[in-house]
């Protein structure tokens, strides 16, 4: 499979309701807009925590929690894919749900 680089847009867009949320931090809505953004292209984002690390000069165990707390909230949803018969990652897809979707 031909592996394809992230490019994220000149500016991020961060809707109201993430935004003003109160109980985001400014970095996880900076992240969310990184995301919304990677997502655009194809309907989900598949950046690692490692990418969003190195971006923002966070661990990724911080990068993981941003993610979790976004996805509490309802903002976005995560899945897992797995190599084929194993319990191994082979990658991670980030949806950015719409107000309409959220649980």
């Amino acid at each position: 499979e031909k592996e394809i680089k992230l490019q994220p847009s000149y500016y991020t867009l961060i809707p109201p309701e993430v935004r003003y949320h109160e109980g985001l931090s400014a970095s996880e809505k900076l992240v969310y807009g990184d995301i919304a953004d990677l997502a655009n292209t194809h309907g989900y984002c598949w950046a690692e925590n490692k990418y969003f690390a190195e971006l923002y000069n966070a661990s990724k165990f911080t990068v993981s929690r941003w993610i979790s707390n976004l996805e509490k909230y309802g903002f976005i949803k995560t899945e897992i894919e797995y190599v084929e018969g194993t319990k191994q990652v082979s990658r991670r897809l980030i949806y950015v749900l719409d107000s309409k979707d959220k649980r």
